[in-house]
């Protein structure tokens, strides 16, 4: 996916942020819910794009949470004349997300990643349901579950990993803003997010960037109805500033627009249909597309709120049908506070 074709994607993206702010309104508080998942490819997600996230902030006097798991399959390799690229293995990542309104025009927050990279053991599981799908399995062709991240240039390794890692990954710290904030009345929501990403995962295990990143990013979010079920529409778009990192710094990008978009269908009164969008422009310079090129993943689970707790589960999976840049499959389970007033 070129740069021009992202530039086209990205400006439909800021047409969705507007359109979900015009929809009409009527639905329970928590089909703004979604999906708080990211791009986990093992060179892209050191860098400081925030997770999926609505234009619904915490409601005042109650901290709200997402403590999530996503466990990422890679099986990728491209090249050229001068360059080489592999990823294989598995990438675990586990991440806490606290938000909490400061006042009432000012919510705060954090996320606290670890993440771990390891040989694995999905690639025969995934191989097999490529053969029932008629999916190509070209990039599965070598040894299973072993841990290779490799980029070289001329034949020199630029950045290497073969053993397993686990750690600390990046910290965010979180601001929103919101401009407008949904009622029982009117559904539709508009805020400013803020982040910024601190160093504090180890680079050379690919954890962290080594260096400070910011984003901000508009969200629009709207409660409406399709075929009387209660549906939640969201969508943002936002730009993220790169510090200086020491992962492949003479390739490394410095700036990366990102977007998204989303819908909640509330099929059951507790249980909800989710599907998202996550797309970013590249991180590095470079024409091998499984390194340098655009991301798009699409993202489809289930959200179950639970009776008189006051939380909510999702679990979700994640492809990537356009860009090679994008982990091949992904597994997403959360745990988290639910927006509604409360549990009937």
């Amino acid at each position: 996916m070129g740069r021009h074709k992202y530039r086209q994607h990205a400006s439909h993206l800021a047409f969705v942020v507007l359109l979900a702010c015009a929809l009409p309104a009527g639905a329970s508080d928590d089909t703004l819910d979604v999906l708080g998942f990211r791009n986990h490819h093992p060179f892209l997600q050191i860098f400081g794009v925030p997770t999926f996230q609505s234009a619904a902030l915490a409601t005042s006097g109650r901290l709200k949470f997402d403590v999530n798991a996503e466990l990422t399959n890679h099986a990728d390799s491209g090249g050229n004349a001068n360059e080489m690229f592999r990823i294989d293995g598995e990438t675990y990542a586990f991440n806490v997300s606290l938000r909490h309104r400061l006042w009432q025009r000012l919510e705060v927050g954090i996320d606290l990643p670890v993440v771990a990279h390891q040989e694995g053991f999905l690639d025969n599981i995934i191989k097999e349901w490529h053969d029932v799908l008629g999916v190509s399995n070209s990039n599965r062709s070598g040894p299973k579950d072993q841990l290779h991240f490799l980029y070289e240039v001329d034949g020199v390794a630029q950045y290497e990993i073969t053993s397993s890692t686990s750690g600390l990954g990046d910290i965010q710290l979180t601001a929103a803003m919101p401009f407008k904030e949904a009622t029982a009345e009117d559904g539709s929501a508009f805020a400013m997010r803020t982040s910024v990403k601190l160093p504090t995962g180890d680079e050379e295990k690919l954890h962290g960037s080594g260096a400070t990143d910011f984003s901000v990013g508009l969200y629009g979010s709207t409660r409406t109805t399709l075929f009387d079920r209660d549906l939640g529409l969201s969508g943002f778009i936002g730009l993220l500033s790169l510090g200086d990192g020491d992962v492949l710094p003479d390739i490394q990008e410095s700036t990366v627009a990102f977007g998204g978009v989303a819908a909640k269908l509330q099929a059951m009164e507790r249980l909800g249909i989710v599907v998202q969008v996550y797309a970013q422009g590249g991180y590095y310079d470079t024409d091998v597309e499984e390194l340098g090129g655009d991301t798009f993943q699409l993202g489809i689970g289930l959200d179950y709120h639970l009776p008189n707790q006051g939380l909510s589960l999702a679990l979700a999976i994640a492809e990537d049908p356009l860009s090679d840049a994008t982990p091949d499959f992904a597994i997403h389970f959360s745990v988290r506070s639910s927006n509604r007033r409360s549990a009937p």
